[in-house]
This record gives structure tokens, sequence and C-alpha cells, in this order.
């Protein structure tokens, strides 16, 4: 019996020595408490070697994976060797408070779940830095926006501020409207310095304006830096104690990726006010109006053109926002008014933009006389003050000449022929029985061969004419008939204008939504008058108007909010009669 027992023992001690140890996973954070908009490095070891990947999908939630490392090592001792496998992941988180890093399976395997505390973000991040909250804050966004109640339209400025500890690499600032507003860079950066809580950061500023698209309250996300920043680590050289071993030590350094977010800007946007007058809505903090007429004396013949070269500036609005200024102009009857393509731009300073309208108008009156041209109003909001202002161009007095060539003035007279003449007052008073024939003198030498000459070239011609008759006629070839047009795929021209408004390419999106148009409808699409006609929204009515603008006036266009508005076509609408259309033509 003892003999069996010890028989026992002996094999259970056995299988325990050829037993392998079980594999584990442990996960360990760099940091337990960190800045909004820093980063985090999440290690992760599995005891051994294996060629799996760690289930990282639970981690979606709270973090963005910015970047992935992993590595394998083999340690050889007295008592044998160990192998482990090691994955590190550069989170980001995206939102503050206590997060918890899941357990994460690898290899069969599951690792202990972490918790991370994350502070404000912005500004706040530089408030925690200064009372001690946080250990480091190396990189923090603060945002400044001015006004946070700006109407709708309107300019609204916004400066971004970087403060960073460490040197930034491949550092890339996103900053955009998320289909609520317009957002443009404006002004250049500036370079400044700061201390921050005993820490001395190197300071960066952008400046930006947008124009909200809607009244009410408007969220858009923060400004998000994305770049790298070095790490220094530990050398482990395996020269450490030779001759040259501080040169290998030093080049142990690599880039680490960071993303930091800003906070979010919320505006509360006020409608267009009821004491706003005209057709069209300009909030600005300056409007001018100036015009050059060509010629400067207002005098010109009928059937001339008089030419006026007007100039819309505004301050703190785009160029495409400009209202048409031949719209605003009637000219009195007799006069007939000649527009030109207006020429948009718009000039960034550091205060914002000022958007520019040039138009020149030519004047054409059908008769001589004298007209008086209407003065010019444009209606304008200033938002420095919160009322109504109007630009105004006096009225015009046109001299309109005579043209040249008419009939002579009345008391002209026709001087008569001397009596005995051959003229045609005396052959009217001869004798209808029996004309006057002049007498026919004889010709030179030098006529009777110009009637030579033009006797024979008559000849010529005329052979050459019948030798032409007699000659067959080829049988008449019948013209080719003309290709049907294929149909546009509606699927691949939808596709196409989504990427045209994505890369803001606004003739690119206007002739790839009409081939949508045509795909859709089965029938030819040269306007956007049927879509705007087959839609009632008005904002959808607006982007349509701002495509055309970007189109047909050359200024620049965001293509996220129309993409946005139009997903899918409404249905084809029914045949309208002529000058119908529900989106008016912006150029007449």
């Amino acid at each position: 019996m003892k003999k069996r027992a010890a028989g026992a023992l002996l094999a259970v001690c056995l299988c325990a020595a050829v037993t392998p140890a079980r594999a584990t996973v442990t996960a360990a954070l760099s940091d337990r408490r960190i800045a909004s908009g820093t980063t985090v490095q999440l290690t992760l070891t599995y005891d051994g070697l294996t060629t799996s990947e760690p289930q990282l999908t639970s981690l979606g939630k709270d973090f963005d994976i910015l970047g992935t490392s992993s590595s394998t090592s083999v340690q050889i001792g007295t008592g044998g060797s160990s192998e482990t496998t090691q994955v590190v992941l550069t989170l980001a988180p995206k939102r503050t408070g206590r997060l918890t890093i899941p357990p994460i399976a690898w290899a069969g395997e599951v690792s202990q779940p972490l918790s991370l505390t994350v502070v404000g973000a912005g500004s706040g991040s530089s408030r925690a830095a200064a009372s001690g909250a946080v250990s480091r804050v190396p990189v923090f966004i603060v945002t400044h926006v001015t006004p946070t109640h700006p109407y709708v339209q309107a300019q609204v400025h916004v400066t971004v501020q970087i403060y960073t500890a460490e040197q930034l690499y491949q550092a890339d600032l996103n900053f955009a409207g998320n289909g609520a507003a317009l957002v443009k860079n404006v002004g250049t950066d500036q370079y400044g310095s700061a201390v921050r809580a005993g820490w001395t950061y190197q300071v960066i500023t952008r400046r930006f304006v947008l124009f909200p698209l809607h009244s009410g309250r408007i969220t858009l996300p923060g400004p998000v830096l994305n770049g790298e920043v070095l790490v220094r680590q530990q050398s482990t050289s395996p020269w450490r104690g030779y001759p040259f071993s501080g040169f290998f030590s030093g080049m142990t350094q690599s880039a680490r990726p960071i993303e930091v977010r800003g906070n979010p800007i919320i505006l509360s946007v006020r409608r267009r006010p009821a004491a706003a007058a005209g057709r069209y809505w300009l909030p600005a903090s300056d409007v001018t109006l100036t015009a050059q007429w060509s010629p400067r004396a207002m005098t010109a013949r009928a059937g001339d053109p008089l030419t006026v070269r007007l100039d819309l500036q505004a301050t703190g609005l785009t160029a495409a926002q400009l209202p048409d200024l031949s719209s605003l102009l009637t000219p009195p009857a007799g006069v007939t008014a000649y527009p030109d393509q207006a020429k948009l731009l718009n000039t960034k300073q550091d205060t914002g933009i000022v958007g520019s309208r040039e138009q020149t108008i030519a004047f054409i009156a059908s008769r001589p006389g004298h007209y008086v041209l209407p003065p010019i109003t444009i209606r304008w909001w200033d938002t420095r003050t919160n009322q109504p202002r109007a630009a105004t161009l006096p009225a015009q007095r046109l001299s309109i000449l005579p043209g040249a060539g008419t009939a002579s003035a009345p008391g002209a007279s026709v001087q008569a022929s001397p009596p005995g003449s051959a003229s045609a007052p005396s052959a009217s008073r001869a004798s209808p029985h029996k004309p006057r024939v002049a007498p026919v003198r004889g010709l030179t030498p030098w006529q009777w061969l110009t009637l030579a000459m033009a006797a024979l070239w008559v000849a010529t011609v005329s052979g050459w004419l019948w030798s032409r008759r007699r000659k067959p006629r080829p049988p008449p070839v019948a013209a080719p008939t003309p290709k049907r047009r294929a149909r546009p795929d509606a699927a691949s021209e939808r596709t196409a204008f989504r990427a045209a408004c994505e890369r803001n390419d606004a003739p690119a999106a206007r002739r790839h939504l009409l081939g949508w148009m045509a795909g859709a409808w089965g029938v030819p699409a040269t306007s956007l008058n049927p879509l705007a006609a087959a839609i009632r929204d008005p904002q959808l009515h607006a982007e349509l108007r701002e495509l055309e603008r970007a189109c047909y006036g050359g200024a620049g266009w965001q293509g996220a909010p129309l993409a946005q508005a139009l997903r899918e076509l409404p249905a084809r609408p029914a045949a309208t009669r002529p000058g119908d259309d529900a989106l008016p033509p912006l150029y007449p």
C-alpha cells in the first residue's frame, strides 16, 4: 500500500515538472492622471511567444488608438529561457472624467482592468496645470470666440492658441464648420512664448472666421491638433561599457503621435432682425459703395455707351454674400442697361474678411434727350452698433446728344445746278417726247484695249461655267445620323458629386449634380431650376444659390453643407410653365 501511494505521488510530481506554466497577460499605463488633449501609453505584455493580436475593439468606446508598436524578447539565464511579447498602444481619450481600460483578451488570456482620470480640456487644462492637478501638460489648446451671440451669416472671430512645451513634428491643425458654419483661415500665424505653472511654452496663434449658416444654438467641434513629439528612452545598447558607447546610447529616441482637442464652440445665433429692410441680408461692420463714370461729363451720343463701374465692399462678409448691383438699378424709359459679369474678391486680413463685388454696367439711349438715373441704395445691418444703415449713390443726369450720321438740321439748303447743264434737274425740264442725247466722242486707244481685255475675261468665265455644267455631279451623301447620348449612371454621378463637394470644387459639383439629375430622372438636365422646383427646403435652396454664385462668380465655396443637405434626389417634378422656376436666376 505504501509503495502504491509513493508511486502516485511521484507521478504527480513528474507531471508538474513537465507541464509548462500558464501564460498571462498584464496591462500597464504610463500615467494614471492626464489632461484632456494629451495621450497616454498602454503597454500589454504577454508571457510567451504568440502570433495572434490582442482584441482592441473594446477600447473604441472611450479612446482613439493613434499608434501601435510590438516587440518580442527572449532572455536566456542559468535557470533556462523566457519569452515575452509586448504591444504598446498610444491612446487619446475621447472625453474627460474617470475612464476604465477594459479587460483585453489576447491569445486566450485576459488582462486586468485599469482606471484613468482625464481632467478638463483647453483652458481648463491650463488651470489644472496651474493648480497642480496634473503633473504635466505638455500640449494644450486655448480657444477664444467673439462674439458668442452673433447674427445668422455674420462674421465670428475665432482665435486658436497652441501651447506646447515640446517640439512638434508634422503638426496639422484642423478646424471645420461641420456643416453648420462656413470656416475660413485669415491672417498669418504668430509665434510667442508664455509661462504657465512654472512651464515655459511656445505659443502658436492662428486666427479663423466663421459664418453660422442658420439661427439657434450651434455646437461646433473644437480645433484638433495632430502631430508627433519626441520620446527619449533609456538606452539598452549591447555596446554599453565599450569605447564610444555614449555615441550609440544617444540615438535612443523615437516619435510618438499625439492628438490634442480644443473645447467645443457653442454659439447662440440670432435671427435676422425685423428692422432689417431689403431683399438681401448684409450683417457687416462697414459697407462702402463707390462709382466711376466714363465719360465723366455724363454726356454721350444716342447709340453710344455710357458706362459706370460700381464697387461694393463689406467688412465682415464674403463676396458671395453681396447682392447683384445691376438688379438694384432700374434705368428710365429709353435707356437700356447692359451689365457685365461681376468680379468677386475676398481679402483676408487680421481683422477678418473683406468681400468686394465689382461690376460694370453700360447704358445706351436710343434717342437724344436728358435722362435721370435713380439713386442706388444698399441697406445693411451694422453689427457694431446693432442698427440698420444704408450706403447710397445719388441720382445721375445723363445728356444724350444726336447720334452721328443723323438727318441735317432744319434750314439746311441744297445747292442748285446751273442752267444748261446735264444734271438731273435740267434733264427733268427737257421735253418728254424728245429727250436730249449727248454726243458720243471717239474712244482712245487705251479705252479700246480695256474693252478688249474685259471681253476676253467674260469669254473665259463663260467657258469655265459651261465646262462645269457638263460634268456629272456626284450623288448627294446623306448626313450621318447623330448618335443618341447615353444616359448617365446616377450612382456614379452621385458619388462624383459628393467627392467634388468634399474637395470644394464648385464647377465639378454642378456638372456631376446635373448628371445625377439626368441619370435619376431620365431627362437631360442643363439647369438646377428643376431640382429647386422639386424641393421645399429653404436651406437647400440657399445652398444651390451658393453653388451657382461660386460657379458664375468665381468665389470660394464650401461643399460640405450642400452634400449634407442633398443626400438623395426628390421625385422628378411635373413640367412647369416658362418663368415658373422656384430658384430665381442669379445672373439674368
